[in-house]
């Protein structure tokens, strides 16, 4: 999310690093110990566990999140900060059937110099790698892994989400019991909004093949990853299932834009430099799959089209005005110009100034919730549970 002149949720990166593993893919997860700069990842042995020894929270309870609080700022403060952290996992467990608590490891602090413009970031603790329904394996985050109670599972991180928030920032708390002032922003439309990308409302499309700050971006793919040095495939997120681009006035999935990249090197093939894949990979005739991913992705043409039974049965129009392609704000959320204004304000890339969740609530039609319905159906897409799609579709997990 961006505000006038900050960026809230920043991916824009001056570098990629390669994923590579030394095991099979379903033995080892990927860890983001920093949600401000997501490449900084580390690949982790998670093998098989068979019990599962997370314990199940009552469905009574009101809050299934669990927040690891690092205040640095005064008692009162960190008080507001705590309030408005329950505040969220409340929120969000009313809209959510979860069965599994979630651990969020957050920090409250001041930012250095390089960081001084972001209001603050959180992104998935540990991602894993599961098998979706079309059977093509993607990268699922652990808080949802959780929620599908599998017999054998990945270890787990013993956090599920990472955030930070800027403590140097003017922030309104609902519980000062006063109106928001102009230059302020709500502490708690943050917080939901950055919860709900450490959930996984995140997409893996990004510029990993054309990082250097002045070169000019020419496509698109998902994020990649390596055995050793032998090339494994470019793989998606769970929310990359449902996109799709619009191309000759056809819809179009990005997952067939995927298996075409991945027609691009054949597997296992051995690179002894990120240069020479890079080369390969552009300089094949796949490679214009990339470019339509991009030109879709900052001309209004990526949808987010929900799964078969999800609350809302319409197409989604994800954040894709922004030229040039911005990392962070284009496709991780939802179009600003179509839903700022609506009830799905929440996971839009920009917040304003002066604007409570009240006003937004009210400006957008009063739902029940600030979490608006095309972001729900979107949560029970990618494979979370509500009282309005009870059964979401479940991966699979290969223990060999």
């Amino acid at each position: 999310m961006k505000s006038q002149s900050l960026l809230l949720y920043l991916l824009a990166l001056t570098q990629f690093l390669t994923i590579t593993f030394a095991e099979p893919v379903n033995k080892q997860c990927i860890d983001y110990p920093n949600p401000l700069n997501p490449a900084q990842f580390e690949v982790i042995d998670c093998p098989p566990v068979k019990n599962d020894n997370e314990p199940k929270v009552k469905r009574k309870i009101q809050n299934f999140f669990k927040v690891d609080l690092n205040c640095r700022h005064t008692a009162a403060v960190c008080n507001k900060i705590k309030k408005a952290f329950d505040d969220a996992g409340k929120e969000i467990s009313k809209v959510l059937k979860l069965k599994k608590q979630i651990n969020v490891n957050a920090t409250y602090e001041s930012f250095s110099y390089s960081e001084s413009n972001l209001l603050g970031s959180a992104y998935p603790a540990r991602n894993v790698f599961l098998i979706s329904d079309d059977k093509i394996t993607r990268l699922y985050p652990q808080a949802l892994v959780k929620q599908f109670s599998l017999n054998v599972h990945p270890a787990y991180n013993s956090h599920d989400i990472n955030a930070r928030f800027n403590a140097d920032f003017d922030w309104y708390f609902k519980a000062n019991n006063v109106e928001i002032k102009p230059n302020q922003y709500d502490f708690y439309v943050v917080i939901l909004h950055e919860l709900l990308h450490g959930l996984g409302f995140i997409s893996s499309w990004n510029t990993y093949l054309e990082t250097s700050t002045y070169q000019p971006i020419t496509g698109l793919t998902p994020n990649y990853y390596f055995y050793g040095n032998k090339f494994g495939g470019f793989v998606e997120n769970i929310f990359d299932r449902y996109l799709k681009l619009i191309e000759n006035n056809k819809k179009i999935p990005l997952s067939d834009y995927t298996a075409q990249l991945n027609k691009s090197v054949p597997s296992l093939t051995p690179f002894n430099t990120d240069l020479g894949f890079t080369t390969i990979v552009k300089s094949s005739p796949k490679w214009k799959y990339a470019k339509s991913a991009l030109k879709a992705a900052t001309s209004n043409k990526l949808l987010f089209t929900p799964a078969k039974r999800a609350s809302w049965k319409n197409d989604i129009y994800l954040e894709a005005s922004l030229k040039p392609f911005v990392s962070g704000s284009s496709i991780s959320h939802v179009s600003q110009s179509r839903y700022r204004k609506t009830s799905d304000f929440v996971m839009t890339y920009q917040q304003f100034p002066g604007e409570s969740e009240k006003f937004l609530i009210r400006r957008g039609g009063n739902f029940r919730s600030p979490i608006g319905p095309r972001i729900i159906s979107i949560l029970e897409s990618i494979g979370y549970a509500t009282d309005a799609y009870p059964n979401p579709i479940k991966p699979i997990y290969i223990n060999i």
